[in-house]
């Protein structure tokens, strides 16, 4: 017998809302299995992040604070593996609005894009 699994669609969903999730608990190791290793991630930083090892570079001091906290309040999945999201994202410096597009393919992300509004 076959065993059904998620619809990819459902799959991106569920990895984004994940991703979100383990940032939220400022948990790094968790975050960072949403990612796939050759992951690329543009919009955060003036260059490029490219790979888990820059991506935890990055995102580690910012999850060590405690100070960060993501909300998506709108999420659109197309087709199999793009997830398109406006997130809020709060910090004791205040808060600001991204659009993000997550493309996950095999369980993680392999491309993220953020568009601060």
């Amino acid at each position: 017998m076959t065993e059904r699994t998620a619809p990819p669609s459902e799959t991106a969903h569920a990895v984004v809302t994940e991703q979100v999730a383990a940032f939220n608990a400022h948990d790094l190791e968790r975050f960072l299995a949403t990612y796939a290793q050759d992951t690329v991630v543009v919009g955060v930083t003036p260059a490029p992040i490219v790979g888990k090892d820059a991506l935890r570079a990055f995102y580690g001091p910012r999850l060590a604070t405690g100070d960060v906290h993501c909300t998506i309040d709108a999420s659109v999945t197309y087709g199999e593996r793009w997830v398109v999201a406006r997130e809020i994202v709060t910090t004791s410096n205040g808060s600001g609005e991204t659009i993000a597009t997550f493309e996950v393919l095999d369980g993680v992300i392999t491309r993220a894009s953020m568009l601060k509004a």
